[in-house]
């Protein structure tokens, strides 16, 4: 036998005694792969195995999350290329946003192309409708078949029938598809080249930053607008995290280290044995450790976005305004399942802020008013359902068209949003200025 057919017998012994040890250790590893090989054999129907999987992997987590585990999933192959763009902001696209408009529902172009895409060169304009994507008609899709149809891969064309508005007759664009880097920061409002404007409108002394994800190229993002605006002479910066599900972990200690001393803890992880995986300490390198900052959060922020809030308020970096937060203190691994094909987010710890405190809404230990991030005392903005839906149609549209109300897109968007009364004040936004604002003309003045 030559040396090498002898290492792969070896091998094989080796990892076959594994499984074995393994299966003697849990056997109900064996009842499940026993399982599995009687609905494959006796089953009257033919049911395709990767459905048998699918189920199974399914039916666990759904134990799961009976136990309490809401936040583990299970991403099959079809949802897999969406989970990972959402997490890497990038995607093969044309680079238009898009929403369903009007009844019946109507795909359509919201604002100018994004600068330096496929579609920014092509006869695009806001307000366009898409009829059908390389032929196929779209007034039976929803959202994410559009994106299935209009995403793919990168040098690949894809033809587009679009109606300008105003005219009668379709046009066909015909577009090759390209790297599509998605923003996961936003400003004040939208120019009229479609960028944004950091400065806050009603008070250009301050920054202003949403933070919609946490993902890849989050950190990054806000480093250079950060740079911009510092540039520029700004004197204080609201973070405004409302909204936030959150999002990658590294994300949010990268963004929390942009604004500590080094030597501060920003987030601690647990396994269930309670015993400390992962300690995150801030570096000092960020250059951001003077400017007052105010964090703006509400009851659906959560995860990272509460990561970023606790430790800044744990630390008096930033002053809390608006409503408490989600309560989500757990951190899900993600696992590849099917040789990659398909993808298993698991819960696999819990994070614990700078004050030592968790903040999970669901763990026994938790169940005292210590769950969420709650504003600073005298800085909580309650909204009641009325106004809460009046703030977000209120945000999508000035993000959605910035200082463009006027003309047929504001009028298709208002029809489907319904109308934001003018009158209208973001109260916590507000709120977020006078704090700065007072801090700031009471601050003494630098030594000259």
């Amino acid at each position: 036998m030559s040396r090498r057919n002898l290492f792969l017998l070896i091998a094989t012994a080796i990892v076959s005694y594994v499984c074995y040890v393994r299966g003697e250790q849990n056997p109900y590893a064996r009842y499940v792969a026993a399982g599995y090989s009687m609905i494959d054999r006796w089953s009257l129907e033919d049911v395709p195995d990767e459905e048998l999987f699918e189920g199974a992997m399914r039916g666990m987590v759904g134990v799961l999350a009976k136990h309490g585990d809401e936040h583990s999933l299970y991403v099959n192959q079809e949802e897999r290329n969406a989970f990972r763009e959402d997490l890497s902001q990038e995607f093969g696209g044309v680079g238009v946003r898009i929403r369903l408009l009007g009844q019946p529902p109507q795909l359509t172009v919201i604002g100018p192309p994004e600068p330096g895409t496929p579609a920014f060169t092509a006869d695009i304009r806001s307000g366009d409708r898409i009829l059908a994507i390389d032929g196929e008609p779209t007034q039976s899709m929803d959202l994410l078949d559009v994106l299935n149809q209009m995403r793919g891969l990168v040098g690949e064309p894809v033809l587009l029938s679009l109606l300008h508005h105003g005219e009668t007759e379709p046009i066909e664009v015909s577009l090759t598809r390209a790297v599509i880097t998605v923003p996961s920061i936003q400003g004040d409002i939208r120019d009229k080249d479609n960028g944004w404007h950091y400065r806050l409108e009603q008070e250009p002394r301050l920054g202003y930053v949403q933070i919609t994800k946490f993902g890849d190229k989050t950190v990054a993002e806000l480093s250079q607008a950060l740079a911009e605006l510092t540039s520029n002479g700004i004197e204080g910066l609201i973070l405004d995290v409302r909204d936030n599900s959150g999002g990658a972990l590294d994300a949010a200690v990268g963004i929390s280290d942009l604004f500590l001393r080094a030597g501060l803890p920003i987030v601690t992880t647990r396994g269930r044995d309670g015993v400390t995986r992962d300690r995150f300490v801030s570096t000092g390198r960020g250059g951001y450790t003077e400017i007052p900052m105010v964090v703006l959060v509400n009851q659906d922020s959560a995860s990272a976005s509460e990561i970023l809030a606790a430790c800044l308020q744990d630390y008096g970096r930033a002053a809390i305004i608006g409503q408490r937060s989600y309560g989500k203190g757990t951190v899900q691994r993600l696992l590849r399942t099917e040789s990659g094909r398909s993808l298993l987010k698991l819960t696999s710890a819990t994070y614990w802020r700078p004050s030592g405190r968790n903040i999970h809404r669901m763990l026994g230990a938790s169940k005292s008013d210590d769950w969420g991030v709650s504003p600073d005392s005298g800085l909580e903005v309650s909204l009641d359902e009325d106004e809460f839906l009046q703030w977000r149609q209120y945000r999508r549209r000035r993000n959605d068209i910035g200082n463009r109300p006027d003309g047929p897109l504001a009028e298709q968007i208002e029809a489907e949003d319904g109308e934001v009364p003018a009158e209208f004040v973001d109260r916590a936004l507000e709120l977020a200025v006078d704090v700065l604002v007072e801090r700031l003309e009471n601050q003494e003045p630098p030594n000259r």
